[in-house]
């Protein structure tokens, strides 16, 4: 993807299409569930790119997107950022190919979920339910199913098709022909692989643990995605989560309510340390490789893996003196969590890089998405994984700086990223007679001690 971003400049062709269920798409849902996800800018983009919609789009009558540039007001890193916004609450699907002509881009618009559709979404919902506070989120559910009526006691009378029309098997043979053409030449929607994020989370535990409690495990099982993904956010094992599936079920049905689940969950850890006494799971380091990294290296692989990316992320901007962790910040972490299967240390290490080495104020999603698909292809598993990768791209910037300007670390849509590294992500034989500076250590081993502290006494801030 960071490869593909980088053929992107105002003369880039693009053209526009739709899926085939674009049919569906609903203005007033559009506005109320996922304007709240989406920027201004983002918005606008969406409704510019609606508007260069035209019957049969054909590559050939391709535009630049100077045009676009032009219109919107952006450059191309603000363009690029809106568009992976798009992108990441689904409502546009984006390909690219070079031809004769050049390179172009085809942006394919998606329709609006139904609202049950996306209140039934694990991520889209927890994100919208986190921005726009729990009132207001249950008064989109109520208005969502203002006209419905539970028939469920009732005989449903309702005839089936062949109750109603009686069918020619001869007329329909005749029909074949025509019906097979037009499914042959339609083109099939691609749709994102939604992967269940794996960890070493103990499902048979957690219905074990609800067994005789009076909660149907069909609808705890329906729900293992978002089960999965919530555990890993916030490191809450089985027997924990089994008393929040517990709090969350209709007692009446006995069916598990995942947006109660979702509201338990965030009201209980969102933008806060953990409030107990039970330590983060420490993934055991067997006989990983830790030659080559340093001492600070190696206190910030084992504080990566003894806190979730909650915790970390929360005792990382307390240590930088931010004030506090933005939905958005903790919806993207929830998403690497779940696209990428990147283990927690990992995620950790990102976030680290982000705000103690970029020194940046707070989690930009579009580089963490480049970040985490370089890492991804580069084979990344753990921690230290993920340092030496740093440093390896630190020494081939650094070979390219002399013969040519720069790349960009991890591309993000942005042109203008500053790729310092502090020395310590340098490698050894690069700066054996220059030292890391003091301040700079002194800076890391305090966010350390002060995350370490954090933890063992969330009540403590900074």
């Amino acid at each position: 993807m960071a490869e593909v971003q980088g053929r992107l400049t105002p003369q880039t062709g693009f053209i526009v299409a739709a899926a085939s269920d674009f049919v569906r798409f609903d203005q007033a849902t559009f506005i109320d569930f996922y304007q709240p996800l989406l920027s201004p800018t983002a918005l606008g983009l969406f409704y510019a790119l609606q508007s260069q919609l035209k019957p049969d789009p054909m590559l050939t009558k391709r535009q630049a997107h100077s045009i676009m540039l032009d219109r919107l007001n952006l450059g191309i890193a603000q363009f690029a950022e809106a568009r992976n916004a798009l992108e990441g609450v689904e409502m546009l699907q984006t390909f690219y190919q070079q031809d004769e002509i050049g390179g172009v881009f085809v942006y394919v618009l998606q329709p609006t979920m139904t609202p049950e559709e996306f209140i039934n979404d694990d991520l889209l919902s927890v994100r919208l339910l986190q921005q726009i506070g729990e009132q207001r989120f249950n008064e989109l559910v109520a208005h969502s199913r203002r006209y419905q009526f539970d028939t469920s006691r009732m005989h449903n009378l309702t005839h089936d098709y062949f109750e109603v029309f009686k069918p020619d098997r001869a007329a329909w043979d005749a029909e074949r022909p025509t019906l097979n053409n037009a499914r042959a030449t339609a083109v099939q929607k691609s749709n994102a692989i939604k992967a269940v994020p794996q960890n070493d989370f103990d499902f048979g535990l957690l219905l074990s643990r609800l067994e005789n409690r009076g909660v149907d495990p069909q609808s705890v099982k329906d729900q293992r995605r978002l089960i999965l993904t919530e555990s890993l956010m916030y490191g809450i094992g089985a027997l924990e989560m089994a008393d929040l599936v517990f709090d969350a079920t209709d007692f009446r049905t006995s069916m598990l309510q995942p947006n109660i689940l979702k509201q338990r969950i965030a009201a209980k850890y969102a933008g806060t340390l953990r409030q107990n006494d039970d330590p983060a799971p420490v993934v055991a380091a067997g006989d990983e490789n830790l030659d080559g990294l340093g001492e600070t290296e190696r206190n910030l692989i084992k504080v990566a893996r003894e806190n979730t990316p909650n915790d970390f992320l929360a005792g990382i901007k307390q240590s930088v003196g931010a004030a506090y962790v933005s939905p958005n910040e903790r919806n993207t972490v929830l998403r690497m969590i779940e696209n990428s299967g990147m283990p927690n240390e990992v995620i950790n290490i990102l976030i680290n890089y982000m705000f103690v080495e970029k020194e940046y104020t707070t989690l930009k999603s579009g580089l963490a998405d480049g970040i985490i698909n370089a890492w991804t292809k580069a084979g990344v598993k753990t921690a230290a994984d993920a340092i030496r990768e740093i440093k390896k791209h630190r020494k081939n910037n650094e070979k390219q700086a002399g013969a040519k300007p720069r790349r960009r670390y991890y591309s993000s849509g942005r042109s203008n990223i500053n790729e310092e590294l502090p020395e310590w992500a340098k490698h050894p034989e690069k700066v054996k007679n220059k030292k890391p500076s003091a301040e700079k250590l002194a800076k890391i081993d305090q966010m350390l001690a002060e995350l370490n502290q954090q933890k063992n006494n969330p009540g403590t801030k900074k």
